[in-house]
């Protein structure tokens, strides 16, 4: 079976893409930081949204550990592996349950 190397050209929709999803998220995460950084200096108004605000920030450093894991790993280096491999096993098991 080939395998057929992937484009090493990333199509434009993928930048618009991107950048819709992430320009968002980074100004909504930005603005988060400050209020943390606000209220850590002091803002007696805001002191119940601190614990809220820092477990948000755990929470995105937590993922962000788990991201950078599997790429050091290579999860991301042949993203078609697996789907190969399952129709590999079936084509095994439908072979092997045709027999007497």
């Amino acid at each position: 079976m080939s395998t057929n190397q992937p484009n090493s050209r990333i199509p434009l929709w993928t930048w618009i893409v991107g950048a819709a999803v992430l320009i968002p998220t980074i100004l909504g995460f930005a603005n988060k930081f400050l209020d943390l950084i606000i209220i850590a200096q002091g803002d007696e108004e805001g002191a119940f949204a601190l614990t809220p605000m820092i477990n948000y920030l755990l929470a995105t450093a937590g993922f962000f550990c788990m991201l950078m894991y599997a790429v050091t790993q290579g999860a991301f280096h042949d993203i078609n592996a697996p789907s190969h491999s399952m129709f590999e096993n079936e084509l095994e098991l439908d072979r092997r349950s045709a027999k007497p």
